[in-house]
Formats: C-alpha cells, sequence, structure tokens
C-alpha cells in the first residue's frame, strides 16, 4: 500500500497537484490506479478548478469528459467501436463512421475536410512530439481516420495532443482508441487544450505564452500548424529555434500575413516531408557516392536488420550496385525511407524499390530526407523523451555523425545494443559537438 500512495504523491507533484491530494483521497483514491474509477463530476464535487481535473483524468490514462446521457429508446445504435479490432489490417468496421462527418456544417465541416485530408501529416506529428515506438505508431496509422483525430485530441474535448506526463503514450493511445466515441464530436473543440499542449512542448517562454493566450481561436490553430501546413514542433527546443519559430508565427498571424512552409508539405499521402527547414537542405552527391558512402555496406546490414528483410532480398540488395542500394535503402533521393513502418512483407518491398530504381541510380541527393531518417533512428532504438529532444536539435552534421553516417570514419552502429540507447545516445551527442568538422 505505501509504494502505491508513493506512486499517487508523484503522480500529484509531477502535475504540481499536490494541493488536492487530501480531497482526491476522500474518494477512496489510494493508488495511481484507483483514479481509473473517477469521472470528472466526482473531481468537480471536491471543488477542483477545471485544468486541474483535466491533468490528473488525462495522465491517469483516461478521460475527462463527463458520462453522456442515456440515449432515448428509439435513438439508432451506434456500432462498436472499430478501435477493438487488431491492430492490422484497418477495420472495415470503420465504414458505418463516415456518415458522421455529413452531419457537421459550415466552419466545422471545412476544418473536418481539411483535417482528413491532412490525417497523414498530423499523425507524423503525434507520433514525432510523444515519442511513440513502431508498434503504436503502426496502430496510429491502422485507425480508421474519425477514430485517429479523436484519439489524438481534435475531436471533442478530453484528450491532448501532446501527452505530458504520461509514462507510457502507447499504453494511453491504446486507452484512447479503444475508448473513442465519435457522435456528435466537432474538430478542435478543446482547442485551449491544444494551446497548452503546444507551449508545453516547445517549451515557450511565459512571454509567448501569454501572447498565444491572446489569440483567437482561428490564430491559435494557424500558429500550432493545424490550419497552415506548418508543424506542431516548430523546431528544436534547447537552442531556442522553437521559440523565435513561435513568435515569427505570431508576428505572422497578427499581422495577416500568409504563414506559408518554405517547402509546400503537399496534401494528404503526396505529402514528402513535413519539415521545411531540413527537406529544403538538399545537399549534392559527390563525384563518386563511395566518396560520401565510404561504408555504405554498413548501412545496408543496418537496414536488413532493422526491417526484418528476408535472406532472398537481403542477398538482392547486398548485390546491388552502391547507387542502387542507398537509393533503395532512403539514404539518397526522397522516394524511400530507410525504416519500412506498418509493412508485412519487407522483402516484396525492396524487391519492388530496386525494380523502381533507374538505370543512372536514381536520385543522387544525399539525406534528402534528413528528419525522417533522424525519426526512423529515434523508433528504432526506441528513445526516451531527453534524448529525442537533444538528438533533434542536433545541426546536420552532428545528426549524421550520432546516426553512425559520418563520411571520414566507419562511426557508431545505426542499431544501439547491449548497452542503454538513450544513455549511449546522450554519449554521442557529447562527442559530437567536440569532434571536428567534416
Amino acid at each position: 500500500m505505501e509504494s502505491s500512495e508513493e506512486e499517487l504523491q508523484a503522480l500529484l507533484s509531477r502535475l504540481r497537484l499536490e494541493r488536492f491530494a487530501e480531497e482526491v483521497k476522500t474518494l477512496g483514491v489510494e493508488s495511481r490506479a484507483d483514479l481509473a474509477y473517477v469521472e470528472d463530476a466526482d473531481l468537480e464535487k471536491l471543488g477542483l478548478p477545471l485544468v486541474p481535473r483535466r491533468k490528473l483524468l488525462e495522465a491517469a490514462g483516461g478521460q475527462w469528459r463527463k458520462a453522456p446521457a442515456p440515449a432515448a429508446a428509439t435513438a439508432p445504435s451506434l456500432p462498436s467501436s472499430p478501435a477493438t479490432a487488431p491492430a492490422l489490417p484497418p477495420a472495415p468496421a470503420a465504414e458505418p463512421e463516415e456518415p458522421e462527418g455529413e452531419e457537421l456544417t459550415g466552419l466545422a465541416k471545412e476544418e473536418m475536410e481539411q483535417l482528413l485530408r491532412d490525417l497523414r501529416n498530423i499523425r507524423e506529428d503525434f507520433a514525432t512530439v510523444n515519442c511513440l515506438d513502431l508498434s503504436s505508431r503502426s496502430r496510429l496509422g491502422n485507425l480508421p481516420a474519425r477514430v485517429a483525430l479523436r484519439t489524438m485530441g481534435l475531436l471533442g474535448t478530453g484528450n491532448s495532443f501532446f501527452m505530458e506526463g504520461i509514462k507510457k503514450p502507447a499504453a494511453a493511445l491504446r486507452a484512447r482508441s479503444e475508448n473513442a466515441k465519435i457522435k456528435g464530436m466537432e474538430p478542435y473543440q478543446d482547442w485551449v487544450k491544444l494551446l497548452e499542449g503546444f507551449v508545453a512542448a516547445n517549451k515557450l517562454s511565459d512571454r509567448t505564452k501569454e501572447a498565444l493566450e491572446r489569440l483567437s481561436r482561428h490564430q491559435a490553430l494557424k500558429v500550432m500548424g493545424f490550419t497552415s501546413e506548418l508543424r506542431f514542433l516548430a523546431g528544436p527546443v534547447y537552442r531556442g529555434e522553437a521559440e523565435l519559430e513561435v513568435r515569427t508565427r505570431l508576428w505572422a498571424v497578427q499581422s495577416d500575413v500568409p504563414m506559408v512552409p518554405v517547402l509546400p508539405r503537399g496534401k494528404g499521402d503526396e505529402a514528402k516531408s513535413r519539415s521545411p527547414r531540413r527537406a529544403t537542405r538538399v545537399i549534392a552527391a559527390p563525384s563518386s557516392v563511395l566518396d560520401e558512402f565510404p561504408h555504405w555496406k554498413k548501412h545496408v546490414e543496418a537496414f536488413i536488420e532493422a526491417n526484418n528483410v528476408d535472406d532472398r532480398a537481403a542477398e538482392l540488395l547486398r548485390d546491388a550496385t552502391p547507387m542502387a542500394a542507398l537509393h533503395t535503402i532512403g539514404l539518397l533521393g526522397v522516394d524511400n525511407t530507410f525504416l519500412l513502418r506498418g509493412v508485412r512483407q519487407p522483402g516484396a518491398v525492396v524487391a519492388n524499390r530496386l525494380r523502381k530504381v533507374p538505370p543512372g541510380g536514381g536520385a543522387r541527393e544525399a539525406f534528402a530526407q534528413l528528419n525522417k531518417l533522424m525519426e526512423d533512428f529515434i523508433t528504432v532504438n526506441r528513445l526516451g523523451a531527453e534524448a529525442c529532444e537533444r538528438f533533434r536539435g542536433l545541426p546536420r552534421e552532428q545528426a549524421l555523425r550520432v546516426m553512425g553516417f559520418s563520411s571520414q570514419e566507419e562511426g557508431e552502429p545505426f542499431i544501439i545494443k547491449e548497452v542503454s540507447a538513450d544513455a549511449e545516445v546522450l554519449r554521442r551527442v557529447a562527442a559530437s559537438s567536440d569532434a571536428p568538422a567534416e
């Protein structure tokens, strides 16, 4: 019992809600697990303000909204939530949900249409800001569209886009998706909560936070990137770039100046990258690919291991020319990624990519999708929040060195084994800042 009470007290302390400890215990809550039986109405009766109630129930992995009133006897029942179906492939039961979008009118309908068009990019942002592992990313990608939006906190109220303080985001994602109710939910109903998460994720100053709180709903959604095709994570935090980026967005929205990405992401599945700054940093290939990738065979082996490629496809990849192999594993050009996400037959994908490589070897831009490569590195090694933040803030050359893509030495392995991945990445980050520029 003592350890359970300590865990509960630690949760309240982390959320800065220690002053409500006694009130919570009057409900019979003796551990963090007991919070699953508490509803928003219970906490409201104790006199807890709205925001502390939301934080507490959100951190417990639940939804803070009040239970809906019983439906009339003549009302048709909704089909059971498709989120309870197996994660792969998407459940066919999702189809009956589509009429829900037809009930929306006016602005809500327009916002829903935009969310559905941009769903792929939104999923990418949600996975990135919450450091989801590969399994959770796959689960999120296979959820029906409206269930995914509800799970990410963009429909209705109760869920946050940035799951601050949640130690097990994978468990929270599963609980949200399995309990998602979409009837009557409209886009951005809880936009104030989205704004709070935006401030926390980007670690913005009090001054910037106050400026954001003065924005209208329309302005806030543009600054957060949901209606302006910008990223929710505004930039590297510890170097101050996120703060500067958000202030620039504030100026633009208050001056009624269009906020256009440096490189437009495109729409839906056609989008290639959601990181304008990194996507535009295309580095011309050297006269010989081997100058840039002297250890390209090592990268091929890392790709094979990370994606569990079968022996037959692995041999095809090993026998390919350096240009074809590097293009196939996503280190040249923008057509392919290093990590195969949500793929059932990696070998078939590898063979198909090799067939599509042009006779001349394909595009020659080295690390043109650096942002996606960095996210693949984070996913493969299951990095925690601190390591993610430090790693994402690195300049291009240092990031490549940390991942083992140095052109002057054999470099570190892409897949970290036998040691703590977080500790090893933090060590590499520190070492990369001391290493001479290539």
